[in-house]
Formats: structure tokens, sequence, C-alpha cells
């Protein structure tokens, strides 16, 4: 079950975009998340955040997540992991990027961990 544990919502995330199924993956954020884009601008709250999931799953973009290493401190979380992101483009050009990615997981009080924090593209240097 998606929620047990940091590792179970980055894998049911995962899962839910493979599956192209946006409300599955959008259920995996808290209501007042916060995804870092790579240009260090922040996407606030879980609608926003569905409306960049959406864009991912609408131009048929796959992802690929890797957690690394998971630190936990009694209900936050912070994985450090990597983002791969592959598709085509606009004008029909494949491309791959990959980056360090920074995630940060809060435990509610219902006791199911949720992500908090997204820095898909690691966190900006400035």
């Amino acid at each position: 079950m998606s929620g047990e544990s940091p590792e179970s919502v980055s894998a049911a995330f995962a899962a839910a975009l493979a599956a192209r199924d946006l409300p599955a993956a959008v259920a995996m954020w808290l209501d007042d998340a916060l995804m870092i884009q790579a240009d260090g601008q922040a996407t606030h709250g879980r609608d926003a955040i569905e409306a960049a999931l959406g864009a991912v799953i609408d131009n048929d973009v796959d992802v690929d997540i890797r957690l690394a290493r998971i630190y936990t401190a009694g209900d936050v979380a912070v994985g450090l992991g990597t983002l791969a992101i592959s598709g085509r483009g606009g004008d029909g050009q494949a491309f791959e990027q990959r980056s360090q990615s920074v995630i940060v997981y809060a435990r509610g009080t219902d006791g199911r961990w949720r992500l908090a924090i997204d820095a898909p593209w690691g966190l900006p240097r400035s």
C-alpha cells in the first residue's frame, strides 16, 4: 500500500506516472506541497502540481525515479536520488535529461507519508 513509507510513496508516484494515471500521481502529494522547477521557480499547491504533472503525462514523457538514500527523523524524511525523463519534443526530436533530485516527505496525522517538497532537478544554486 502506498504511503506506508517514503519509499512506497515514490514507488507509487512513479507507477502512477508510468500508467498515465494523473489522479493517482497527484494523490501522493500534500495539499500545500511545493515543487521546485529547474530554474528555481516554485510551483505551490496540489492544483498547480497537478497541472505540471498533467503536462508530463499529456506529452507522453517517461519518468524514471531512483532513490539512492532516505534520511528519516520522526514525521519528516529527505530522499536523495536521480531523475531521468525522456520523450519527444514538439519538434519530434528525442530527448533525455538526468538530474540529482531532493525530495522531502511528511507523515500526516493519518500515518500516511506524502510528498511535501520535490526538487526533481536538484536545489537551485542561488
